[in-house]
């Protein structure tokens, strides 16, 4: 039987580490490819985020619609805009909110605390209350985003509870809550729910622009305006007036 015979000589591979020079090469292409990559995977988390929040918000929109037909065709009556606001042109007494209201139609808000008359502590986690581009959006010029999201029972959305009118006054006597359906002027302009914050369109949440959620159902996303110091002091009114 034969025998293979194997040669270690001249076999052998001479091995060395990299330069300093070729080093600092493989470095900087890292570098490179990775200031091209992370704007893109930014961009796209951003939509993504962007996207979370409109199907949570038509979520709601839709919850809306069924809300109505079973309690005689009226808009839900909330307590105000949000727990944030406390008591401020409150229309009822209890802690009622556009999350309590629609729980039987949607789900359960897991960032309020077990105790309603608390605040809430802990930054919550994305949810159909909460958007995740609102959490970590703030307006430097106003402070109290800071607090907002843990007084609001971890709600990043504004329910359009009573809004302004032309001449700079509140709508104290057909308030959005508990308006009749038939009493809205335009469903599909009528502001039902925007998000968080919402003055300076430079820090609203989605690439200068926020989601809502309109009186039929629907959800959109609609852009800010440099010329405006207050969306809700310019829009709130859309759709639910004669135009």
């Amino acid at each position: 039987m034969p025998r293979f015979h194997h040669s270690h000589q001249g076999t052998s591979l001479g091995c060395r580490g990299f330069t300093l020079i070729e080093l600092l090469v493989v470095i900087a292409i890292i570098a490179i490819l990775a200031s091209l990559l992370l704007p893109s995977l930014a961009r796209t988390k951003s939509k993504a985020q962007g996207t979370f929040c409109l199907n949570s918000m038509k979520q709601i929109g839709l919850s809306v619609s069924m809300y109505s037909p079973d309690h005689g065709d009226r808009i839900p009556l909330c307590r105000n805009w949000g727990k944030a606001w406390g008591t401020d042109h409150a229309l009822r007494n209890d802690l009622v909110w556009m999350p309590e209201i629609l729980e039987p139609y949607l789900v359960k808000n897991f960032g309020k605390p077990t105790n309603g008359t608390v605040a809430a502590k802990n930054r919550p986690n994305q949810g159909v209350f909460t958007c995740p581009s609102g959490l970590k959006t703030r307006d430097p010029a106003v402070g109290t985003t800071d607090s907002f999201y843990f007084a609001n029972d971890n709600v990043t959305y504004v329910w359009n509870h009573i809004y302004l009118k032309k001449d700079g006054t509140y709508e104290l006597k057909n308030p959005v809550s508990g308006r009749r359906d038939n009493q809205i002027s335009n469903p599909t302009k009528a502001d039902l729910v925007w998000e968080m914050p919402y003055w300076n369109y430079k820090y609203m949440p989605h690439k200068l622009g926020m989601n809502l959620v309109f009186a039929d159902g629907h959800a959109a996303r609609t852009k800010g305006s440099p010329k405006e110091a207050d969306w809700w002091a310019y829009h709130s009114r859309d759709g639910w007036e004669p135009d």
